[in-house]
């Protein structure tokens, strides 16, 4: 596959997650979940399943199905209607959705969207963090409206991975990316050592 072929020491393609160390299960469970909006069909009954920092749980199916709902729930943006989803005490959680990428400031740099969200920590931290998102060098330093749609969803990832998830949750992440930054994002959720959830209606 192309996967071999790929030069992933390629600055510009690299996207590694950081290590968030060892959180001992269960960091998220789901038990005897139901839920469904007010006048809408029911669309999860009974749900029983935990994500732990070894967990790869991918939820594909039609647009509507509710997908994205139940990383809703996982993050605690929703409620189920019925049972209950605890999550570890010292759990940290990140989600990534096309909404993330939407709401950036194209007039920002990169650099300067994480300085924003973060203005005590030194530039040189964001630097380094960028970089492994492909974002090094001038990139960092580049206006985010002449990005790339994928180099646009790495400062989103950049973003989420900044306070090292222990488990990230991807509500379609492929959307509007380059084939590369897909085989790049599959081969690092492959190596990072926490958690991912990955929402998808498309069969990649």
């Amino acid at each position: 596959g192309r996967m071999e072929d790929m030069d992933y020491d390629d600055p510009y393609l690299r996207i590694e997650f950081p290590d968030p160390g060892h959180l001992p299960p269960p960091c998220i469970s789901v038990s005897e979940v139901s839920f469904g909006y007010a006048e809408g069909p029911i669309l999860y009954e009974q749900v029983n399943f935990g994500v732990d920092t070894d967990s790869r749980v991918a939820i594909v199916g039609k647009n509507g199905a509710g997908k994205s709902t139940m990383l809703k729930l996982l993050n605690g943006e929703i409620l189920p209607v019925d049972g209950w989803i605890s999550r570890h005490p010292k759990l940290r959680l990140a989600k990534f959705s096309q909404h993330h990428v939407d709401m950036l400031d194209l007039n920002k740099t990169p650099l300067l969207h994480m300085r924003s969200l973060w203005p005590d920590i030194p530039e040189g931290n964001f630097r380094r963090h960028l970089g492994q998102f492909g974002l090094s060098g001038n990139l960092a330093i580049t206006p985010i409206k002449i990005l790339s749609g994928g180099q646009k969803s790495r400062v989103a990832f950049a973003e989420m991975a900044y306070k090292q998830p222990h488990i990230m949750l991807f509500d379609e992440p492929t959307n509007h990316l380059d084939i590369e930054t897909i085989e790049s994002l599959a081969w690092s959720i492959m190596r990072f050592e926490g958690g991912a959830v990955l929402v998808s209606h498309d069969e990649r």
